[in-house]
């Protein structure tokens, strides 16, 4: 087998395979033996006719159809494989010759990854990664938050409305008239129960802020302007009056940070809970550390290669922000069709919003596969059976079952890319070269 490799625009890798004569022959024979019990052939049982006989009642065609597609399955990894060709999408297959003793050629047109070649690069490792301290302020900001998340909502009657309260409110909007001769008579909006937590800024920029001193039952209006960069077209920059009537407030009662809460949350003192967000929060500096560095040197290798992207490798990469955002929505008490009717925008446009940043983390993702190949490393079958181990444990298998049943779905090679990215992205975040060293 012979293949000749031609790159196409869009990341289309061309492969053009010649099979061997030999081969051909060998292929008609196996399909003879296959499609001959399919037919009834005068004077012979189904299946035993011999093979001029069956050419002459049915013809050749048949048999080199059958041949053709023996030939591509047999050959088509192969020939990706020679050419060095990962593929990415469903490939196209256009037959350019067949016929018995002489040589088969056929051409497969695919998605593929593009082949990125990356020039030493140890110029852009020479800065250490920084991470801040942590700060006493750092420590009594979380330690705060995870006090207000123990917090139990207390009612109240007596007082006014205060930042922090949860607020239940009777309210009614109207806009102010496109002709500016006053307002409409009808409301934009009507709610019963309009739930409202004050300095949240989860509410139009405003609201919040009046409702602060506002008494429980007592009427009162509200005047404001929507942000020209409102989601909802229809309000930007649009005046409006609320007239709203507060029906609930309950206000958080947060516990002390003291012992109490520290062994409410399964640790041994306030102490113990102060290291241990200490060391939280550290973490978290060290990884926005890491990524913050990756994210340079990956900048500026863009600025240096630059390649096609498989479309494919976009779309799945906008089908997979549409679900991150289909997931935070729905742990806000939302969906992504509400999300889409509140901006008057269509899928189809969201999708294209998503399509810039798309275009970069998969731009990313084939810049780290092209730092791994270019250090030379690899994931070995038993780096990814030690990493199915918790994975393994929780579903109840041993991991040599799920290492199987990866093989089997076709997910093994993913897993392992995936595995290679982070060795890749590990390397660039940790990796300091000196003028010595280099």
């Amino acid at each position: 087998m012979d293949v000749a490799l031609e790159r196409l625009p869009n990341a289309v890798a061309k492969v053009s395979v010649t099979v061997d004569p030999e081969d051909v022959s060998r292929a008609m024979e196996s399909a003879f033996k296959t499609v001959v019990g399919r037919y009834n052939i005068p004077g012979f049982r189904r299946g035993k006719a011999p093979r001029k006989i069956f050419e002459r009642y049915v013809g050749r065609g048949v048999l080199l159809q059958e041949a053709a597609q023996l030939l591509v399955n047999r050959h088509y990894q192969e020939a990706l494989a020679a050419a060095q060709v990962e593929a990415v999408g469903e490939p196209r297959i256009n037959i350019v010759a067949l016929d018995e003793d002489k040589p088969f050629q056929f051409d497969i047109e695919v998605e593929s990854k593009p082949p990125i070649v990356l020039e030493p690069f140890d110029d852009l490792l020479t800065e250490p990664l920084e991470v801040r301290e942590v700060t006493e302020d750092d420590i009594q900001k979380e330690l705060a938050a995870i006090a207000k998340s123990q917090a139990q909502l207390v009612p109240i009657e007596d007082e006014p409305v205060a930042m922090g309260d949860h607020v239940i409110l009777n309210l009614k909007g109207y806009l102010a008239n496109n002709e500016g001769d006053g307002e409409s008579t009808e409301p934009f909006v009507e709610d019963d129960d309009y739930a409202v937590e004050v300095g949240s800024g989860l509410a139009v920029e405003g609201l919040e802020t009046q409702l602060v001193g506002l008494k429980l039952g007592e009427p009162a209006t509200i005047r404001l302007t929507y942000p020209e960069n409102h989601p909802d077209v229809s309000l930007q920059g649009q005046d409006v009056r609320f007239e709203v009537t507060v029906i609930d407030i309950k206000r958080p009662d947060v516990p002390p940070l003291d012992d109490d809460l520290a062994s409410t949350l399964g640790y041994g003192s306030l102490q113990e809970l102060r290291d241990a967000v200490a060391n939280r929060v550290q973490e978290q500096l060290t990884a926005q550390a890491r990524r913050d560095r990756v994210g340079k040197i990956l900048g500026k290798l863009k600025e240096r290669v630059s390649f096609d992207l498989p479309s494919i490798l976009v779309d799945r990469a906008i089908h997979n922000q549409m679900h991150e955002l289909d997931n935070m929505l729905r742990r806000m008490g939302a969906n992504l069709e509400e999300y889409l009717d509140s901006r008057q925008i269509t899928i189809e446009e969201l999708r294209e919003e998503m399509r810039p940043q798309a275009e970069e983390r998969v731009k990313e993702e084939l810049l780290l596969e092209a730092v791994a190949r270019h250090l030379n490393f690899t994931v070995t079958d038993d780096e990814i059976r030690e990493s199915l181990r918790p994975t393994a444990d929780a579903l109840r298998q041993s991991v040599e079952q799920l290492f199987e049943a990866l093989a089997m779905q076709g997910d093994l090679e993913m897993l392992r890319t995936g595995m290679l990215i982070g060795k890749a992205t590990d390397y660039l975040a940790t990796t300091v070269r000196t003028d010595d060293a280099r």
